[in-house]
């Protein structure tokens, strides 16, 4: 029988520096948990087109998904404190010129270009503050501290959109996003020069060349395609629900449904001490995810779509703290913080699917499509998950690849 034991989130806190670093690192992540909302009601106010928007908002998803495993490397060759300080600065000039392309009406393939940019040249901080609790905590303790960190990352969702959604209700798309760079920024610094609880240096002699990652992250990071393509259409599609409703701030309280469930799902997962396999956690996460997702455009056009968004939270975070779990369980010690970035990789290559997708079914037909496109992601999480696993285990024996 599975065990419900919540002492673990108190045994890892007391890591000598664990509440700092987690404190900073969850500052650091507001960029990430909100820039793509403002710049979706940013390019949306300046438009008027939600697949222009959904498509240049998942652009700089693109961009923190593809440099995401180069920075992460870097922290591991130069550590993490010159990586973050200078993460910091690229965002905040970054995103300034983003809004300053929009807002001056230059070339709508400029903003595209800048979108990718201003995410290329920030760093997701989640790989760093992971690849520090792998560093610190016993092996037994890391389901409960990757379970912190998934708690952290869609407590964000639930306090960020708000004020993105709100600011640009009273005030101005451009003034949210002033405030989450600005945070995020602050946090960066902040985490960069806790510099005692970072994961020690690669010694030259341990470093080997490989720029790709080993076979048993594959099937995580390809799954994330559909769980990327999920986010992706649900925040395009929240906005779109908002207007349709006639209260535009509702947007930020749908993403904060979802956050509030995904935050409840990964606390309450974090606490279990089940007995299966990491792999068999996820998967079976994975299809009871799936399930839920169908019940999505039957609720598009009523306030249920709240309670179905928080349901379908409440079943993501356990995917999420399973997968984490399983791609660190699966990674070499010496590329922890690099091979943890290669699920954000699958996410990036999933949002612009996810939002464009969902923002042409919007602009054609509203709501119901946009909630479509998210059951059809979280189904394809499923059989994407399925499918790696599969082909992973049919593996020939000789190519040795830990399968927990």
């Amino acid at each position: 029988m599975t065990r419900i034991d919540f002492s673990g989130y108190r045994d890892v806190l007391r890591t000598p520096g664990a509440p700092w670093f987690t404190i900073a690192g969850w500052v650091g992540r507001f960029p990430r948990g909100t820039l793509n909302l403002g710049i979706i009601l940013l390019v949306q106010a300046a438009t008027g087109s939600f697949a222009l928007a959904g498509a240049v908002a998942a652009t700089y998803i693109v961009g923190i998904a593809v440099a995401g495993p180069l920075w992460s490397r870097l922290m591991d060759r130069r550590g993490q404190r010159p990586i973050l300080l200078i993460a910091a600065g690229t965002l905040v000039v970054s995103s300034t010129a983003l809004v300053g392309a929009v807002l001056g009406e230059s070339p709508v393939g400029f903003w595209f270009v800048l979108s990718f940019l201003a995410g290329a040249v920030s760093t997701d901080v989640g790989p760093a503050v992971r690849a520090r609790w792998s560093s610190l905590v016993p092996g037994d303790r890391r389901h409960s501290a990757f379970a912190l960190e998934s708690i952290a990352d869609e407590s964000v969702y639930v306090i960020a959109p708000p004020i993105v959604t709100l600011a640009a209700a009273i005030w101005a798309p451009q003034i949210g996003i002033a405030v989450v760079v600005v945070v995020g920024a602050l946090g960066m610094i902040w985490l960069g020069l806790l510099h005692r609880s970072q994961p020690p240096l690669v010694r030259a002699s341990e470093r080997r060349v490989r720029l790709l990652p080993p076979a048993g992250i594959l099937p995580v990071t390809v799954a994330w395609v559909g769980v990327g393509a999920m986010f992706g259409s649900f925040d395009v599609t929240s906005v779109a629900w908002a207007e349709r409703a006639g209260s535009p701030w509702l947007a930020g309280i749908m993403m904060a449904a979802l956050a509030v469930g995904n935050t409840v799902g990964a606390l309450v997962y974090g606490a279990m001490r089940p007995r299966a396999s990491l792999r068999v956690r996820w998967l079976v996460g994975s299809a009871l995810l799936a399930v839920a997702a169908l019940a999505l455009p039957f609720a598009a056009d009523t306030p249920l779509a709240l309670l179905a968004s928080a349901v379908v939270g409440l079943l993501i975070g356990p995917v999420l703290v399973a997968g984490y779990a399983l791609v660190e369980s699966r990674a070499d010690r010496e590329r922890v913080t690099e091979l943890l970035a290669y699920p954000s990789l699958g996410l990036g290559a999933g949002i612009p699917l996810g939002s464009t997708f969902a923002g042409v079914g919007l602009d054609a037909a509203g709501p119901v499509l946009g909630f479509t496109v998210m059951a059809a992601s979280c189904v394809a999480t499923l059989v994407l998950g399925a499918t790696g696993e599969l082909l992973l285990s049919a593996r020939p024996a000789k190519v040795p690849v830990r399968v927990p």
